[in-house]
């Protein structure tokens, strides 16, 4: 089936709407959503193609933003892992947007939110897919979305069931791993450490909790900016003080959808650039293009 998925998608680039094409003009758009103590992750590309990476924690955490944003459609959905914090607003997609494809683990953590969502899935005629042992690539146009092997199911955690993904336009990549912990950062780390390295950002796993860094991922993804999604003042005490210290130490500058709301990075394939429709809303210290980076800034590192 997942073989389908990426000849389905290749088909689907090559016949988009000229008006859809023109939805980004050339840039890759990639939005880390504003939902509170969860992930919502919207990647939209120069042809039109879009995909959902979580949902958020609530019933209209995603759907919300999409309707303000007058996003026309979603082409894939993908739940990271079957956490409610990443799932809780997917159903309202899948029902409103009715995605092609919904990409999830068949993972045996079960909760009536997983199930209800499931039973949305097929009542709505998604085609569901399922992550594999191997790499997989997702082609939007040039924009290219790889969907990392699949490290071996773990039923006592199901953060470390999370799929990963790297998504890449031309000289920017972005690396997101869900709520990956240790044992699945170091599976793909001896597996596929090609897939790893060297990526423009980074989504920190897990909120940004000390279980979802540390320094030999950090060493091999190397980016030159780290993302975060959690809820401002939430009961985890996200982000970690020993993350903080370890991006401190790496020199990797941190933006937080805490203070800065929605966070929006864009690229047209060369250079790219950090921006935020509410820089201000909670933290005033952040300001438009504090950390704005682009192709010379990797060379630099090097």
């Amino acid at each position: 089936m997942i073989a389908a998925l990426f000849v389905a998608v290749a088909a689907l680039v090559a016949t988009t709407p000229a008006h859809a094409q023109r939805a980004t003009g050339d840039l890759l758009v990639v939005d880390v959503l504003d939902v509170g103590q969860g992930d919502a992750i919207l990647i939209r590309a120069p042809n039109g193609k879009s995909v959902l990476v979580d949902a958020g924690p609530t019933r209209d955490a995603a759907a919300k933003w999409l309707r303000e944003k007058r996003v026309e459609s979603v082409d894939m959905a993908v739940v990271t892992h079957h956490h409610l914090d990443h799932l809780g607003g997917m159903d309202s997609v899948i029902r409103e947007w009715r995605p092609r494809y919904f990409l999830a683990t068949d993972s045996a953590h079960t909760t009536q939110s997983w199930l209800r969502l499931l039973q949305t899935v097929k009542a709505e005629g998604i085609t569901s897919v399922l992550p594999t042992a191997r790499p997989r690539l997702v082609e939007l146009g040039d924009v290219k979305l790889t969907i990392l092997p699949q490290p071996p199911h773990d039923p006592d955690d199901e953060n470390d069931n999370s799929i990963g993904l790297r998504l890449q336009y031309g000289g920017f990549s972005m690396l997101l791993t869900g709520d990956s912990e240790p044992p699945s950062r170091q599976w793909w780390l001896e597996n596929c450490p090609q897939l790893l390295r060297d990526c423009s950002v980074l989504k920190l796993a897990h909120h940004g909790s000390r279980n979802g860094t540390d320094s030999d991922w950090l060493d091999v993804v190397r980016p030159e900016l780290a993302v975060v999604s959690l809820g401002a003042d939430n009961n985890y005490g996200h982000p970690h003080s020993e993350t903080l210290e370890l991006l401190k130490a790496h020199e990797i500058p941190l933006v937080r959808t805490d203070q800065w709301g929605t966070i929006t990075m864009v690229s047209d394939g060369e250079t790219w650039n950090l921006v935020s429709s509410s820089l201000t809303r909670r933290d005033p210290k952040p300001r438009r293009g504090a950390v704005a980076v682009g192709e010379s800034s990797r060379a630099r590192r090097r």
